[in-house]
């Protein structure tokens, strides 16, 4: 066979390797097949370079160098793997494969990186480069945990790199990995050379930051007490001794906080905190007979005020009658959270260490803004009414007693399926934030439980008409229904299998006069795939949705909702169509529980008119605080722990338990619709 020219093979590689690029491969797939041209030396080395570099794009290097400056790396990567297939030793070679190496670091693809940066120092000793592409490696090697081969180059770099702002970096990573290794002395001890010896700000800031993190995550108190006799004053000795007073405030060692607070004072007269740190030395020495001081942060005054006092109702009337504050033993030290910022009350308080937990704020909003004052003090933050998805989240030291969507829609779907004994539900959900979560909660549970949600149809806030959503989980007119009926009896067909795909709803004759092809006094009615649909709206559209739905004959299953429905408007709308209606709520005023009617009496003395679930809500949350204290807690460390381990806490706003997260799991209450009534059903 005769060879092909050199030339002509190198044409046929790099028409090729141009039509991958244009095909739009894969980075990673274009990548290999650039690599393994290279590596197994399918392209000619050095005799041809030249003749291929005249092929080659005359500007494709820089055009890649432009697009990979200006944070285009994905088209940059495809012009340099071009650039390399077609020039693989050429005079960008190296430069190319350090900048395909940088791509995937920046895209954490570690590994892959390595190999490029090892292919620069095999192949291109440069002593400049050299220099970079070790301290890449050594970041890489990070990044995959291999800290033995990370500090070793680290190491290196901090003793040569030619880059004072290298050197201090790789110092920086050295504290890491000392970090890693749990020895967070030597971290500090390094951290704070390249925070003193270096004149670069961002290298000083992050080396500071990094000590601060280490000082607040990680050391225990004996750990910071050692440090601040090693280290006797300047930087770090300011963040030990606040991490120290934040953990004594915790412990209400108020000898040891005291002592801290003036030794602050003292070593530190120009420090932005010192402001706070008086405040906080100022409340220590006013409480001289040292009451247990439980805050309550509410709006008392403004357009919020009215909601304010119900909760403080509730939460005064659990105090009172614990007979602390009569004992001398507590003090409930209430703030308005509208007269001024919600994060300056809960501050105020949070610096008081006789404070061992705050009750409120009332609203998500605020509640959010206070999480990391909550967090900085470590003080617990019980909130008997927001309700806001996710807020557990935000902080360790964040709890709530609220109803929330969540523990709605699991209760309604534990009770129909462990107690009504359903199995199979349709859900028809407003298109809101309520209605998403309240649907997610249901369907999540009823799964969990081994039932099948059949069908999940969504509607608009705005809408009066629900004839197309009733139509899609298989309602049917009245003419539509006997049209079927007639038709299945005209032809002797059978109904749909409920097995089949799509099959929701099926006509059924009840009852009906046979005289040879004649058919008289016929009934019918709807047969339907599931037994019961939850309805998570508001007490009106639901009222609308229930007369439409016997209208289109979806009149013998079960309806479920949740607090939405609560109000006698309900009944008003709907009373007449509502056969099986059942929902959830988190206090029932006319509950026979003897709790509540205790709870109910009790308040209609203290304040001559009826508690709300704000009310009922308040009492538990101040009642659990009651609780922990007559057990013997003494200090937020103490409050925190004890409200995580609450279990079947029997409060009027349902039996409780704290879990992990900080929400309350509750025991609620079903209502049922009963004859035109709403009654308890459990």
């Amino acid at each position: 066979m005769k060879a092909e020219p050199q030339g002509m093979i190198l044409s046929k590689h790099f028409s090729f390797f141009f039509l991958c690029r244009r095909c739009f491969l894969p980075s990673r797939v274009f990548q290999i097949i650039c690599l393994l041209a290279v590596l197994t030396g399918v392209l000619p080395a050095v005799a041809d370079e030249s003749s291929l570099e005249r092929k080659l794009p005359p500007n494709l290097f820089l055009e890649a160098e432009n697009l990979f400056h200006s944070g285009d790396f994905f088209r940059a990567q495809f012009l340099y793997q071009e650039y390399l297939a077609g020039n693989p030793r050429g005079e960008h070679s190296h430069h190319i494969l350090f900048r395909l190496g940088t791509i995937d670091q920046q895209n954490r693809s570690f590994a892959t990186a390595l190999k490029y940066y090892k292919m620069v120092l095999e192949r291109f000793p440069d002593p400049l480069l050299s220099h970079e592409v070790r301290f890449a490696m050594a970041q890489c090697y990070f990044g995959l945990e291999r800290y033995d081969e990370a500090e070793a180059l680290f190491r290196r770099s901090a003793a040569s790199h030619p880059d004072p702002k290298r050197r201090w970096a790789a110092n920086i990573h050295l504290g890491k990995i000392d970090e890693t290794r749990f020895d967070y002395e030597k971290a500090i001890s390094k951290l704070k050379d390249v925070y003193i010896q270096s004149d670069v700000k961002d290298v000083q800031d992050e080396a500071r930051q990094l000590i601060n993190r280490i000082i607040d995550e990680n050391l225990s108190r004996a750990t910071l007490v050692r440090l601040l006799r090693k280290y006797h004053s300047g930087f770090p000795v300011d963040q030990i001794l606040l991490k120290l007073i934040s953990i004594y405030r915790e412990e209400r060692n108020i000898e040891q906080l005291q002592a801290a607070l003036s030794g602050f004072l003292h070593l530190f007269p120009e420090h932005p905190h010192r402001s706070k740190i008086e405040t906080g030395l100022e409340r220590v020495k006013e409480n001289v007979d040292r009451k247990t001081r439980i805050g309550a942060v509410l709006p008392l005054t403004g357009k919020m005020a009215l909601t304010g006092q119900q909760v403080l109702q509730g939460v005064q009337l659990a105090v009172n009658q614990s007979g602390l504050t009569q004992e001398g033993k507590l003090e409930l030290v209430i703030r308005d959270s509208a007269a001024q910022p919600v994060e300056r009350v809960v501050e105020e308080l949070a610096a008081d260490p006789d404070v061992i937990g705050i009750i409120g704020p009332v609203l998500s909003n605020d509640v959010k803004q206070v999480t990391s004052i909550a967090d900085r003090y470590r003080v617990p933050v019980f909130t008997p009414t927001a309700s806001l998805h996710g807020l557990s989240e935000l902080s360790p030291y964040f709890f709530r007693n609220a109803l929330t969507r969540g523990v709605q829609g699991k209760y309604i779907a534990e009770y129909a399926v462990n107690m009504l004994r359903l199995r199979r539900f349709a859900v028809l959900f407003p298109l809101e934030s309520y209605g998403f979560e309240l649907k997610d909660a249901f369907t999540r549970e009823i799964e969990l439980l081994g039932g099948e949600v059949i069908t999940v149809v969504p509607y608009e806030r705005s809408q009066a008409d629900f004839k197309r959503q009733i139509l899609e989980i298989g309602g049917l007119s009245d003419d539509k229904l006997e049209e079927l009926v007639q038709n299945q009896l005209e032809t002797s067909s059978k109904s749909p299998s409920f097995g089949q795909e799509g099959a929701i709803s099926r006509p059924r004759v009840e009852a009906g006069l046979w005289s040879g092809d004649e058919v008289e006094n016929l009934k019918v009615s709807l047969e339907l795939s599931y037994d019961a649909i939850f309805l998570p709206g508001f007490y009106d559209k639901v009222g609308l949705i229930a007369s439409q739905l016997a209208f289109y004959n979806v009149d013998t299953v079960t309806l479920l909702g949740a607090r939405g429905w609560n109000s006698p408007e309900l009944i008003k709308i709907a009373g007449n169509y509502i056969r099986k209606g059942y929902f959830v709520d988190g206090f029932y005023v006319n509950s026979k529980r003897p709790e509540v009617n205790q709870f109910v009496t009790q308040f209609k003395t203290a304040f001559a008119e009826e508690p709300n679930i704000l009310s009922a809500q308040s009492y538990d949350a101040a009642g659990m605080f009651i609780q922990i204290i007559r057990s013997g807690a003494q200090n937020r460390l103490q409050m925190r722990d004890h409200l995580l381990s609450i279990r079947e806490f029997q409060g009027v706003s349902g039996r409780t338990t704290i879990l992990p997260t900080g929400e309350a799991d509750k025991n609620l209450f079903i209502l049922k619709i009963n004859e035109k009534r709403m009654v308890e059903d459990n």
